[in-house]
């Protein structure tokens, strides 16, 4: 099907292309009859104007770029489900890349999507550090121009915005929580190590854990990834220790879920015999066997958030940096110690 043009639409009124033109963009010149006129013989035409014209005129392409460590990790598709929808309302498109968690591939994906003229820029769990202020200078953005905006993660520059949870105060959250149940040996499975929020968990477990007056085993700390291939390696090695731990908080639901398949794999029982908790509340955590205990990250807000503090900055409003709070969920994955454990 031929798209229909300007040129079209003058050939079918008897007027000018430069008559539609000015009457398309509610040009003064043109008399309301006649712009109402052309309006109308252009809707019944089919016309839908040239983004990409338009963008030459106005400088403004309506579309923000988004880089996504994982298209398949459930909390980043939360967040992106809510940023597609505020931007839709807003009359923006977005553009996807992923970055399959290489920091590498982050910074070419952001370059990618520079060079497509986006008007802004979000990253989720992005890794690439302070990496961002420099490609933003290479690329010769101002602060008014092509704001980046951290989701679940911060940096500092000039035109760089982030929206987070406080890690830190979760992790303290599950902590305490665990120690109310009785639990003394609680272990931790870390994320990807180039992760701030990885390592803000586990500032948070550490933290946690002197606060209520808990010892700090360094074997209880698991390294991980983030990812479901995490929980069997973890519970082997936390039980193969002389002292095993009684619960364990995860980086995140995915390597808690991991961690719960494994034990049931293995014959143990959650939370009988080991309280786990996850972190993030992904829609999956409520039907694992058992239901996870989880810290709730409000995903949903974060990528409306990430979209208005984009559009802000782009309007030239002030922007601050946000922190949101995230809740304990309950859910059948852990129980009160048993007494002599």
């Amino acid at each position: 099907m031929t798209q229909v043009s300007i040129t079209d639409i003058a050939a079918a009124a008897g007027v000018s292309a430069s008559t539609v033109s000015r009457a398309l963009q509610d040009n003064p010149r043109i008399s309301p009859a006649r712009r109402d006129e052309i309006k109308a013989l252009a809707a019944q035409m089919g016309y839908r104007p040239s983004q990409v014209a338009r963008s030459l005129v106005t400088g403004c392409t309506h579309t923000l770029g988004v880089v996504v460590t994982d298209v398949t990790d459930p909390f980043v598709a939360e967040v992106m489900k809510a940023a597609e929808a505020a931007s839709r309302t807003a009359g923006y498109t977005l553009l996807f890349a992923s970055s399959d968690r290489d920091p590498e591939r982050e910074l070419e994906a952001i370059r990618l999507l520079l060079d497509r003229q986006v008007d802004g820029l979000i990253v989720v769990s992005g890794r690439a550090g302070p990496r961002y202020a420099e490609i933003r200078s290479a690329a010769g953005a101002t602060p008014a121009t092509w704001p980046l905006v951290l989701v679940n993660n911060e940096q500092a520059g000039p035109g760089i915005y982030s929206v987070q949870v406080d890690n830190r105060a979760g992790a303290i959250r599950a902590i305490t929580y665990l120690k109310a149940l009785g639990h003394r040996r609680i272990a931790f499975v870390a994320g990807p190590e180039r992760g701030r929020s990885s390592r803000e968990r586990l500032e948070g477990y550490r933290q946690g854990l002197a606060a209520n007056g808990l010892e700090l085993r360094n074997a209880q700390v698991v390294g991980g990834a983030g990812l479901l291939e995490d929980g069997p390696r973890a519970l082997a090695a936390l039980m193969g220790l002389a002292e095993p731990p009684t619960a364990v908080l995860c980086y995140n639901d995915l390597a808690a879920i991991g961690l719960l398949a494994a034990a049931a794999h293995a014959g143990m029982k959650v939370p009988a015999e080991l309280s786990v908790i996850g972190y993030d509340n992904i829609p999956l955590s409520a039907y694992s066997v058992p239901p996870l205990t989880t810290i709730d990250q409000p995903k949903a807000e974060m990528g409306r958030l990430s979209v208005a503090m984009c559009l802000q900055a782009l309007d030239g409003q002030p922007v601050s940096n946000v922190t949101l709070e995230g809740q304990l969920i309950l859910r059948e994955s852990t129980t009160q110690l048993s007494s002599g454990v």
